[in-house]
């Protein structure tokens, strides 16, 4: 079990370059990703796209690679003469066609960090190949480890959390088989109140108070909700995706929830109840972090 949140990074040089690679994810319904690297390695997209979704099956994705020269190697920046000259005469005309009364400089020119950027199309295949994909594979690997730990955690959390759902349950259960008869006891003396005197049928009033007692009855839905807490249990031990099928469980479990605070009359329930709801509720922000 993976969380959707994490971080990798990796950095790998050779002789002449150096590579770096992040990768953050976040949670999101469906799988997104986001790429950010030099224009010279469009060719390689789709690979790279690839090999993150070997790591990836759900959430926001945010990869950035980068390529620099090796500065141990090189000792100075390259410098793009032909781009500086662009730069250059485009800032002179410019500044003729504003009447700037200011000569164009070095400093200006600092201001284009394309002009100290390495042309990567010189780069041989091979070597981008060895650069490129070791390192991403490592991070993707970074990530993978920080997504397995936070999933640990929220497999923790979710646990305990069921156990606490299962144990509400048990109390609005028991109180549930009670709560039936209390009801209609209360409701065959408000009507024997209200009616007086007058002379009915007590078998056919027995029956009609028994119909809308029943009414009452919550045992239904607490079965049900029992049955959708051994489903998630089973699910969250299960290998693999599980998150929007958790999701759709919860889902379920607030429905009976919801359920049972609409048929029931006793405010104990009620209020085993709203614990209940608090519960699932919390677990719901908890799976929307899982994979």
């Amino acid at each position: 079990m993976r969380s959707m949140t994490g971080f990798g990074k990796s950095l790998r040089t050779s002789n002449k370059h150096v590579v770096n690679v992040e990768v953050r994810s976040v949670n999101n319904r469906f799988f997104d990703l986001s790429l950010r690297m030099p224009r010279e390695l469009s060719a390689y997209e789709l690979d790279v796209r690839k090999m993150v979704q070997r790591h990836v099956t759900r959430g926001k994705v945010n990869v950035t690679i980068t390529i620099e020269l090796n500065p141990d190697e090189t000792g100075a920046a390259p410098v793009d003469i032909q781009a500086a000259r662009k730069r250059f005469s485009a800032l002179q005309a410019l500044s003729m066609e504003l009447d700037i009364d200011e000569k164009v400089s070095l400093n200006h020119l600092l201001q284009f960090p394309e002009i100290f950027a390495e042309d990567l199309s010189r780069m041989e295949e091979d070597e981008l190949r060895e650069l490129l994909f070791p390192t991403l594979e490592e991070a993707l690997q970074q990530l993978d480890a920080v997504r397995r730990k936070e999933g640990m955690h929220l497999h923790q959390d979710l646990v305990q959390r069921l156990a606490t759902v299962r144990s509400i349950n048990r109390s609005i259960k028991e109180k549930g088989r009670s709560n039936i008869k209390s009801e209609f006891d209360r409701l065959l003396q408000n009507v024997t109140e209200l009616i007086g005197q007058q002379k009915l049928d007590r078998n056919r009033l027995e029956q009609e108070v028994a119909v809308i007692a029943d009414r009452v009855d919550i045992t239904e839905e607490a079965v049900r909700l029992d049955s959708h807490i051994k489903l998630f249990e089973q699910t969250l031990e299960q290998k693999g995706e599980a998150g929007k099928k958790l999701n759709f469980i919860l889902q379920e479990m607030h429905r009976e929830a919801n359920t049972m605070n609409s048929k029931t009359t006793d405010v104990e329930i009620s209020h085993w109840v709203i614990r209940l709801k608090e519960e699932i509720e919390k677990m719901r922000e908890q799976v929307q972090n899982l994979e």
